[in-house]
């Protein structure tokens, strides 16, 4: 007796198109944004090339339809951490959106689209990468990201989507840059003492920093306060006196007192305060002195 057996299967699903294209690595050029420049442009805008090419023998035209997905963000896009600048990718002939988020629901409402005619075996993409928001309070620094590329072999995006992480690359880079002024806009500024009624006095120095910075004063007198029309050193014409920047001591003439945490685009109103000794023994007079008051950006 011959015993037949015959097996069947058959699988359900959806159609998976092969996969029809590779892209070259992107690596945009590095962008620059100062918080700091009023006079600077709103916005930068880079043009990107993304070069596509055809995967196996088929010489057919062929339809991709792609986005650039920033895998860490989740509302508006950005390079690098949740707190770096923002970007915005789109389409260089429809200047349609083609960013998105791993985390976007109707992905495919951003998107641009590349046809590859018959035998090319190649095809570039023309899109632009923006920087939309450049007085947003960036601390210095060097922002890096790299992104995915999701694709379709289809024109309509209903296969599965390939994807090529970390494909492109893109870096922004935030100087350590600094404003400061006296009284709104002045670079120069005079603590008055009066009749020495009160031997400390002050004045508020506004400072805006991306970054930290060094603090260091000098006094062309030698830390004294020198009477008008003195000669010699002798002290009933000296008031000697020391100074603090932020409640912290200035030493006068240091190289590098102390650093100062970063203030911010904001910026802060931080005192500079000037202490002088007992003046009972000192002669009468107009006793002055100047200070130049040195804040650098660390690099």
């Amino acid at each position: 007796m011959t015993v037949l057996t015959v097996a069947s299967s058959m699988t359900f699903g959806t159609s998976v198109a092969a996969q029809c294209v590779t892209v070259d690595p992107v690596i945009v050029p590095a962008l620059r944004v100062d918080p700091l420049d009023a006079t600077g442009a709103a916005q930068i805008m880079q043009p990107v090339t993304i070069t596509f090419r055809r995967v196996g023998l088929e010489s057919g035209p062929v339809h991709v339809t792609y986005q650039i997905v920033d895998e860490d963000s989740t509302g508006a896009q950005r390079v690098g951490i949740t707190s770096g600048p923002q970007l915005e990718w789109r389409g260089g002939d429809s200047g349609r959106n083609i960013g998105a988020s791993r985390s976007e629901a109707y992905a495919l409402l951003r998107s641009g689209e590349v046809l590859m005619g018959e035998s090319e075996a190649s095809k570039e993409s023309s899109l632009r990468l923006f920087l939309p928001n450049l007085r947003e309070d960036f601390p210095a620094g060097v922002y890096r990201e790299q992104f995915t590329i999701r694709y379709w072999c289809d024109e309509a995006g209903a296969t599965h989507p390939y994807e090529i992480p970390g494909i492109v690359t893109v870096t922004v880079q935030v100087p350590n840059v600094l404003s400061a002024s006296i009284a709104g806009a002045s670079t120069r500024g005079e603590i008055d003492f009066l009749d020495f009624a009160t031997l400390s006095r002050g004045l508020s120095v506004s400072v805006r920093s991306t970054g930290p910075f060094a603090v260091t004063a000098e006094s062309l007198n030698g830390s004294v306060m020198l009477r008008e029309g003195a000669h010699g050193g002798d002290a009933a014409d000296r008031i000697p006196y020391v100074v603090s920047f932020g409640d912290r001591p200035l030493a006068l003439g240091a190289a590098n007192s102390f650093v100062n945490a970063r203030t911010g685009l904001a910026g802060q109103q931080i005192p500079l305060n000037v202490t002088v000794a007992d003046v009972s023994t000192k002669r009468a007079g107009r006793y002055s002195d100047t200070l130049v008051l040195t804040l650098s950006p660390l690099s």
